[in-house]
């Protein structure tokens, strides 16, 4: 291109008068060095651009493949992350559930263990009301003496007073004087409204003086009389212990097996079953031996 401009401006001197042409050579020679300067300096200009211009291009292409990298790193970090979360959350999850397990079989046994207190409460509330039942007795004033006929309790004897004397002889160890209490109130005043209590204690007091079979007639009379008494339970279970003492072990041990048959959910069963095991028997009764016929 240069060159092109030089021809064109030789040619067009050529063309000019004899005269001139020597300055004006001299001024072309001038504006062709000056355009040779531009041309290089815009070549040099160019030059410099392109190169800050691949420079640019080379850092792009850099950050790009250091974000690539980067996204690469975070997603392999997530990933693992992701598994290590999956892999802690596994074990408490399994002990969650282990832990329910537990929980519910210790509901069950706490469930058995409120039946079971259940059943006490209903017996100290039983003993509570016969403490109360001697309470209001010892603190109501004496009545007054009927008159009796011959047969009757002596003059001034009441079957508060009697009943009230036995509970307290029992209560202090003298044992003797309350069974004889316990008696003469029987004896006296039969149809009394403390006369199943008065069987029923009459019935452990013997057991401690170690007069057996007069226990378990004590106590079979609050069973056969009395068969919706609270302790009815409690008579059954004292009148097998008390066979068992008298040396009546087949006795006993019928006794036992019909409390478990008869209520096998109290803590009285729980007893019986306790004693049958002591006597090395089962809490049912062996099934006869096949092909035997009844008679």
């Amino acid at each position: 291109m240069i060159r092109s401009i030089a021809l064109f401006t030789l040619a067009t001197a050529l063309c000019l008068p004899a005269f001139g042409q020597k300055d004006k050579i001299l001024e072309i020679q001038r504006d062709v060095a000056l355009l040779q300067n531009e041309v290089r300096s815009m070549k040099s200009s160019m030059d410099e651009k392109f190169a800050a211009l691949n420079v640019l291009v080379q850092q792009s292409l850099d950050t790009a493949n250091k974000s690539n990298t980067a996204l690469a790193i975070l997603d392999k970090t997530m990933g693992d992350k992701l598994k290590d979360q999956q892999t802690a959350l596994t074990a408490p999850v399994a002990g969650v559930n282990t832990k329910v397990d537990q929980m519910t079989t210790e509901f069950a046994l706490l469930k058995e263990s409120v039946a079971e207190l259940a059943e006490l409460i209903k017996k100290v509330q039983s003993q509570l009301g016969d403490v109360k039942n001697a309470v209001t007795t010892m603190s109501a004033p004496p009545a007054a003496p009927a008159p009796t006929a011959p047969t009757g309790p002596p003059a001034g004897v009441t079957g508060e007073s009697l009943y009230t004397n036995a509970i307290q002889a029992r209560n202090s160890g003298q044992l003797e004087f309350a069974a004889k209490q316990f008696e003469d109130y029987l004896k006296f005043f039969p149809n009394d409204s403390y006369a199943p209590n008065a069987h029923f204690n009459l019935g452990l007091v013997l057991m401690s003086l170690n007069r057996y079979d007069d226990a378990v007639a004590a106590l079979d009379a609050v069973l056969e009389k009395y068969p919706d008494f609270p302790k009815a339970l409690d008579a059954q279970l004292e009148k097998g212990r008390a066979l068992a003492k008298s040396g009546q072990r087949t006795a006993a041990v019928t006794e036992f097996r019909n409390l478990v048959k008869k209520s096998p959910n109290s803590a009285q069963a729980t007893l019986a079953k306790d004693e049958l095991k002591a006597l090395g028997m089962s809490s049912s009764a062996p099934a006869p031996p096949a092909g035997r016929k009844k008679r």
